[in-house]
Formats: C-alpha cells, sequence, structure tokens
C-alpha cells in the first residue's frame, strides 16, 4: 500500500509539472516572461481580499467533486460524469427549492437543498455504473454520454417547467428563495458559508481514507479476486463508490445554484465537473493533497487577469492552462489503468497456477 500511495503522489506530481511546462512554453510562445507571468497569476489570484475570495469560491465546488472522485478512482474506476451529476443534482434542488417560497426556515430549504443536489448527482451516476456492471459497456463512454443527456435535460426544463414566470430574455428560471440561498461570510468579495461544509467534508474524508473500506478498494483496484475473498464484490464496490462519487457532484451542483448563480441556469456546471476530476489526479486521490490543488487550478483561472496585466498576455491563457492540465491528466489516468490491468492480469495468472499446483 505504501508503494501505492508513493506511485499516485508520483503521477500527481508529473501531471503537474508536464502541464505547467507546457504552459510556460505557450507563454514564451507568446513574447512573455515566465517569471513575470508567475508574478502576475500570483497578484491576480491571492494579491488582493477580493481576488483571494474569488479563488477560495472558486475552489469550493472543484474541492467537493476531487473528495468524491477520489473513491471510486482508488478501485481503477474512472469517473468523467462528474459534469452530468453537478448539472442533475442542480435541477433536482432547484425542483425542490423553487416551489418553497419563503414558507420555511432557512435550515430546512438549505437542508432539502443539500439532500436533493447530493440524491440527484448519485442516482445519475448509477447509469455507468449499471452499464458497466450489466453488459460491460465502458463506464467512460456512458458516463460522457449521461453528462450529454443532462445538457439537453437542463436545455428542456428551462424552456418548459423550471422556466422563469416572470420572462426573461435568457434561458434561466426564477431566482431561489432568501431562504434557500447558501449565506455569505463577512469577509471582503463573495465567500459562503458552504466552507464550512468543505471543511466537514474534508475531515470525513480523511478518516475514511484511513480505514478499512479505503484499504479494501486499494486492494479491489490492485487484485480484485483478493478482495473479492474479503466481501467486496463488483457489484458493491462499483456502485456505491459512484454513487458516492455522484453525490459529491451533485452536492457541488447545488452549491453552485444556491451560492453562486442563485438561480439555475444553462452554465451553472460550466465546466467544474471536468476540473473536479483533474484536481483528484494532481491530489493523489488524497484529501490534503486535494484541498491544495483545488486551490492551485481554480486559481489558474483567477489568476488570469494578472498575468493579462503583468505580461499583456490574453487572460485567455487561463483557460488554456486549464486545459492542458486535463489533457495531462486523460493521459496520466490512461497510462495507470493499464499498468494496472497489467498487474491484476498477471496476480491472476499467478492465482490460477497456484491453484492448479495446489
Amino acid at each position: 500500500m505504501k508503494a501505492l500511495l508513493r506511485r499516485e503522489f508520483l503521477i500527481g506530481a508529473a501531471v503537474a509539472v508536464v502541464g505547467f511546462v507546457l504552459v510556460a512554453v505557450l507563454v514564451l510562445a507568446s513574447g512573455g516572461d515566465p517569471v513575470d507571468a508567475v508574478v502576475g497569476w500570483f497578484d491576480g489570484a491571492f494579491g488582493l481580499p477580493f481576488n483571494l475570495s474569488q479563488t477560495v469560491t472558486s475552489a469550493i465546488p472543484l474541492i467537493v467533486i476531487a473528495l468524491g472522485a477520489a473513491v471510486p478512482l482508488r478501485t481503477g474506476v474512472i469517473v468523467v460524469g462528474a459534469e452530468g451529476q453537478m448539472i442533475v443534482g442542480a435541477i433536482t434542488a432547484a425542483a425542490v427549492l423553487l416551489p418553497l417560497g419563503g414558507s420555511v426556515p432557512s435550515w430546512v430549504a438549505l437542508s432539502l437543498g443539500a439532500v436533493a443536489g447530493a440524491g440527484g448527482g448519485a442516482a445519475w451516476s448509477l447509469l455507468p455504473g449499471v452499464a458497466l456492471l450489466r453488459w460491460r459497456v465502458s463506464e467512460i463512454l456512458t458516463a460522457l454520454l449521461a453528462t450529454f443527456i443532462a445538457v439537453q435535460v437542463l436545455a428542456y426544463l428551462l424552456r418548459t417547467h423550471l422556466r422563469d414566470p416572470a420572462g426573461s430574455a435568457t434561458a434561466r428560471s426564477a431566482n431561489l428563495p432568501e431562504a434557500a440561498l447558501i449565506p455569505w461570510l463577512p469577509v471582503p468579495g463573495r465567500v459562503s458559508t458552504a466552507l464550512f461544509g468543505v471543511l466537514a467534508l474534508l475531515v470525513v474524508a480523511i478518516w475514511w481514507h484511513r480505514g478499512r473500506g479505503a484499504v479494501l478498494l486499494e486492494i479491489f483496484g490492485e487484485r480484485r479476486w483478493l478482495a473479492e475473498r474479503a466481501g467486496v464484490t463488483p457489484a458493491r464496490a462499483l456502485l456505491a463508490t459512484t454513487a458516492v462519487s455522484g453525490a459529491a457532484a451533485g452536492l457541488a451542483g447545488w452549491i453552485q445554484l444556491a451560492s453562486v448563480d442563485e438561480r439555475l441556469t444553462p452554465a451553472v456546471a460550466g465546466g467544474v465537473g471536468f476540473g473536479g476530476l483533474i484536481v483528484a489526479v494532481l491530489g493523489g486521490c488524497r484529501p490534503i493533497p486535494i484541498v491544495v490543488a483545488g486551490v492551485v487550478y481554480a486559481a489558474i483561472a483567477t489568476g488570469a487577469g494578472g498575468v493579462q496585466i503583468r505580461t499583456g498576455i490574453p487572460s485567455a491563457i487561463g483557460t488554456v492552462a486549464q486545459a492542458v492540465l486535463l489533457g495531462a491528466a486523460v493521459i496520466a489516468i490512461a497510462l495507470v489503468r493499464r499498468a494496472a490491468a497489467r498487474r491484476t492480469a498477471s496476480a491472476d495468472a499467478v492465482a490460477v497456477r497456484g491453484g492448479h499446483d495446489g
């Protein structure tokens, strides 16, 4: 297990190094100075209290999704459906919260929103899990298909059942009731109290990652036949872990809805789901490194304006950098999965030979 832990950290570090080297090359190709770009990025992301608050706000849903995605990643299941699960979580939360009006206290509305968001995301995550178990269909393909369907369902609902009754030039729902909005902290900028929820999830994740369940999942990812002897069946491992990941993505959808957008819009996910997967890989699927990676990944976008001011390079460099990291993360996942498949096949062959010898 220690070797596996070291390998996960090395993979995350390699992804980060390769990604940032490519970004540095892009900066040089654009005529900028990488040192000036780093200084400008830091100022834009952390230089002022308002900038820091924007970075923290952007990091919150990324960290929530990454903490959930780290669970199935430990079993070797690649979860790329967080974007769709985030959308469905926002839809279910909006469907529950919009009819409430001011009829319930804030704590009830917030609890209902969190449960509805997590439940919607968990339910949507079962689609690729069931397809993988029942028909051996790639969970990557079915998750991407489910995300496409979620986008279309959201577009349809915003034109029909969830459309703002007051009318709007753009597709959107009505504003959430005041009681359903996540309160803001009394700090410069806008940082919601969802930050405390992230800290609570972090404590739970640290506790779980040190427990027996995490060890069994690591064994399942490396030596499936050995984990099955300990009672970890494929159905239990795959469905339970993907449900946890989906619930986290749906919860992030509710956070984005109730603290940032305050209404349901087509851009409620905005690529955050895919970003959460990158953060999970960069953090080596471990809680504390995931938090650090989430802040850094969010800062890439929020600090892009500082890069433009300092070097003259367009702020779109932030989006390009995130895309480069996404590509690096996908390559890293593919390499790890191929290596795990080879190790599993080798272990199974040894087990079969041992059984025949016996």
